[in-house]
């Protein structure tokens, strides 16, 4: 199975769908940041791409590019307190923990020793 959902998971994404979908949008999972900690994934309610992967979870469809999957696996998804808000939580099933390091540890150096 390439996508879980837990219960909570499904009634956040579920009440976000009641207003997206009526604007031809459905959620869609993508990177937001890659780097040594590993991926961080988002949800974002787009319309349907040419080559999309329709993943099905709970009777939700999620949208995701067949690179993601390779890259990641799949994902989980849960709900998690931040605060005193509730955000959703995206885990890989395989994180990467791929970057551009080289470019960010010697722009880091620069700036130290140019201080």
């Amino acid at each position: 199975m390439q996508i879980q959902i837990s219960t909570s998971a499904k009634a956040y994404i579920e009440k976000k769908l009641a207003f997206y979908a009526k604007k031809g949008r459905m959620p869609r999972i993508v990177v937001a940041e890659r780097s040594c900690s590993g991926a961080v994934f988002r949800l974002h309610f787009e319309p349907a791409r040419e080559g999309d992967i329709s993943l099905i979870a709970g009777g939700i469809d999620i949208l995701a590019s067949q690179e993601l999957l390779d890259d990641f696996g799949g994902f989980e998804l849960d709900l998690e307190q931040f605060f005193f808000a509730s955000r959703l939580k995206i885990v890989p099933l395989r994180q990467s923990y791929s970057c551009n390091c080289t470019e960010k540890c010697v722009k880091s150096q620069n700036y130290v020793l140019n201080r």
